[in-house]
């Protein structure tokens, strides 16, 4: 089974794109499209160029500042206008990082389309199944269509919230070092390859969730 890889590899949809789309589902077909048209022919390097621009893309399709929030839970409403701006900064620029990571990843891999589902509340949830050189891996997409386009909130890989994780994660890190700690190692962890940090990553509390930060950003 494949571990937890495409979280991050779950979501590089085009802002455009999900503007355009007429439901979540078609947002991340067309975004699909866009990724694949945008990276080089297997065998050939991808540029930090390319990277970046599809980087961005994950920045835009992911609804950040919600899953900022929700992943602190009630630590939000205890930080200060200065650490949430920190935090967010921070938690945005790793969970770009481990998207890029899932690139490769991303170029050999084939997307299966599920029913999409109402969940209430405007929102929705996109099944797909995810193969990645013969290993295949449930992937849920929470959706909400926001006044920009359709944005990711949550990503479920084999039936586990990605959100879910890190406010597990979130709370550990606070519970012991404060809201500060917490941004002290995100900052780290956003600066170093591979998400390497002292004292741990937040972003990476379970078994490889790097990979699996890959599958939510990159369907």
């Amino acid at each position: 089974m494949l571990s937890h890889g495409p979280i991050v590899l779950a979501v590089a949809l085009l802002l455009p794109a999900l503007a355009r789309a007429e439901s979540a589902t078609e947002a991340l077909k067309a975004r699909d499209a866009e990724i694949r048209a945008a990276l080089p022919p297997k065998g050939q390097e991808i540029t930090p160029e390319v990277r970046a621009r599809l980087e961005d893309i994950v920045r835009k399709t992911v609804d950040v500042h919600g899953m900022v929030q929700a992943a602190m839970a009630e630590s939000w409403g205890k930080a200060t206008d200065a650490q949430r701006k920190r935090v967010q900064a921070a938690f945005e620029k790793r969970f770009s990082r481990l998207s890029g990571d899932q690139l490769d990843r991303y170029r050999s891999s084939a997307i299966a389309y599920g029913t999409e589902v109402d969940s209430g509340g405007g929102a929705v949830r996109v099944p797909t199944q995810v193969d990645v050189m013969g290993e295949p891996t449930e992937i849920a997409y929470a959706m909400r269509r926001q006044k920009d386009g359709w944005r990711i909130e949550d990503v479920l890989v084999d039936g586990s919230s990605t959100v879910a994780d890190y406010r597990a994660s979130f709370a550990k890190t606070i519970a012991k070092d404060g809201i500060d700690g917490l941004i002290r190692r995100l900052e780290s962890a956003g600066t170093k390859k591979g998400g390497a940090a002292k004292g741990g990553d937040p972003m990476e509390p379970g078994e490889k969730p790097s990979s699996r930060a890959g599958k939510a950003a990159t369907p």
